[in-house]
Parts: C-alpha cells; structure tokens; sequence
C-alpha cells in the first residue's frame, strides 16, 4: 500500500514540476521560435528590398552614364532625338510621333512617343527603347489592339539635370 501512495505521489510531483516548469518553457520556446521566425522573416525582406534598390540605382546610374553630358538643354535634347530615332530605325514601325523636350532636374530631357505596328515589332521597340544603354527610364507604357495591328503610346525621362 505504502508503494502505491509513494507512486502517486511521484506521479503527482511530477504533474506539478511539469505545471510549474515544463509547461512555461514550452510556452517560452514556442515564443522564441516565432520570434525567431519574424525577425528571419523580416531580415529577408529587407534584404529582398535592399537588392530592388540596389539594382534601380545600378540602372539610373547606367542610363545616366549612357548620354554624354551636354552644354545646354537643346543639346541634351538633340542627343536624346538622336538616340531615339537611331532605336526607331531598327524597330520596323509605321505612324511615328516623337517629341523630345527639356525637363526640370532630376530629368534631363522628356520623351513621348507613339508608334504602331505588328505586335512582336512593337515589343520589340518598347525592349530597345527600355535598354540601359539608351539613357531612357520608361514612366509609361501602353499597348492598345487596333485592327490588326498594335499602337504602342510611351512616355519617359533621361536622368541627369541638363545645366
């Protein structure tokens, strides 16, 4: 008899260790461990963010080198033209209107085009114009169906304050 009680006994000092102490640390641990998860969650992101940044300032540094500096903003404006007629003469394209004007710092000069064509050419053209070695940042893009061809609709910045 004297066994059984002393079994019960274990048995509940072992219930109330597991109460006092055990169940405590489980609810610690568990709560590491979802803060360990956020904080690597978070790390992550930031790093994920840290790479688009870095990646975006390597492109406007890329488009900003691609244009020589200019003495005045119709010679910025001359070489932006330039630039985009030489990328009009490899895309095959029809209905072709661009205009090129200075623009206020942190801008160079302004882009607006339109152009229509078979679908692949026009891609292809807003792909050309896109490059990093054309100097254009692209603000808007638009593709409209019409009949059978596509019209394409494009507005965009050269970076670099023309002086």
């Amino acid at each position: 008899m004297r066994a059984r009680w002393l079994a019960a006994l274990l048995v509940a000092a072992g219930l109330g260790l597991y109460a006092a102490v055990g169940a405590p640390m489980q609810r610690q641990a568990t709560a590491a461990a979802d803060e360990y998860k956020r904080a690597r969650d978070e790390a992550r992101d930031i790093r994920a963010r840290l790479a688009r940044l870095e990646r975006r300032d390597a492109a406007h540094a890329r488009a900003a080198a691609a244009l020589p500096a200019a003495a005045t903003p119709a010679d910025t404006v001359r070489a932006v033209r330039r630039v985009v007629v030489q990328t009009l003469q490899e895309a095959h394209v029809s209905g072709v209107r661009l205009g090129v004007s200075a623009a206020r710092a942190p801008y160079a000069a302004r882009v607006r085009l339109s152009a229509a064509g078979p679908f692949a050419q026009v891609v292809s053209l807003a792909g050309l114009l896109a490059r990093p070695e054309r100097g254009l940042v692209l603000e808007k893009v638009r593709f409209s169906p019409r009949g059978e061809t596509v019209s394409l609709d494009l507005e965009g910045v050269t970076l670099g304050a023309s002086p």
